[in-house]
């Protein structure tokens, strides 16, 4: 006969908890919510003046680069694409990652994550998450767009079983955060472009070429997240020429 976890024995281990953890005190979401804000909204002001005085300067010439355009609703897909996924924390709590939102304004690449926490032990005490971070670390490879995900703060929106459980459980995701950011996936954005140009060759008539290939080395150049929508700038760099195969024609022996 299995026993179902009572309330009370939830509420006394999240207690012993919280004193192993020296009964950290959360802050009210509210609070959290308009310090985010506010520290978000500077970051914004800042990193707006610093394009502006890059644009002013004559840094922002995009003649020589491959510019992609991409939007928050479709970075939302590709993201929810991957969710949800869970990760086990301190043998502890299980942190289910259930919703990611982009949000690209004043240069600023953003991301606002949803997420369910619950106890291993008893499932039943469970709480609510909103995690927020940023998108950095841009890079072109095989064909795809990367980004690592970083988390700046979170808060507990909402507790099962009370404030004391919120408050256990806003120390452990503080003293694991690092754990949870690995649990959230890369974004990956699928961009086709050819990363060579092949050529077949030219065996017949006046102008003779051999096959080959001129592998394009693509890199990110610059990412401007502006105005709902995420500007990267690509530059390729094409060389050395690979000589190919003949084709076999060209290389069957006479008869």
């Amino acid at each position: 006969m299995t026993r179902r976890v009572s309330g009370f024995a939830v509420a006394a281990t999240l207690i012993a908890a919280t004193l192993a953890l020296g009964c950290h005190k959360r802050e009210p979401p509210e609070a959290v919510m308009a310090r985010s804000t506010a520290a978000s909204r500077r970051g914004q002001i800042e990193s707006l003046e610093k394009l502006i005085a890059q644009a002013e300067r004559g840094e922002l010439v995009t003649t020589d680069q491959i510019a992609i355009g991409i939007s928050e609703d479709a970075v939302k897909v590709l993201l929810n694409a991957s969710l949800p996924q869970e990760k086990v924390v301190a043998d502890r709590l299980r942190v289910r990652i259930e919703s990611a939102e982009p949000i690209f304004r004043g240069n600023k690449a953003g991301l606002l994550l949803q997420a369910k926490v619950s106890s291993v032990d008893a499932p039943d005490a469970h709480a609510t998450l909103e995690l927020g971070g940023s998108l950095d670390q841009f890079r072109f490879e095989n064909g795809k767009l990367l980004a690592k995900v970083s988390l700046a703060h979170f808060t507990v929106r909402e507790s099962s079983i009370g404030d004391l459980a919120a408050d256990v459980i806003d120390g452990l995701v503080r003293a694991n955060a690092v754990t949870i950011q690995d649990a959230i996936p890369p974004v990956e954005i699928p961009v086709q472009l050819e990363e060579s140009i092949r050529i077949g060759g030219l065996t017949e008539g006046a102008v003779v070429a051999k096959p080959g290939a001129l592998p394009l080395d693509i890199s990110v150049s610059q990412v401007f997240p502006v105005n709902q929508r995420l500007w990267v700038l690509l530059h390729a760099k094409a060389g050395p020429w690979q000589p190919g195969s003949a084709p076999a024609s060209e290389t069957a022996p006479a008869k």
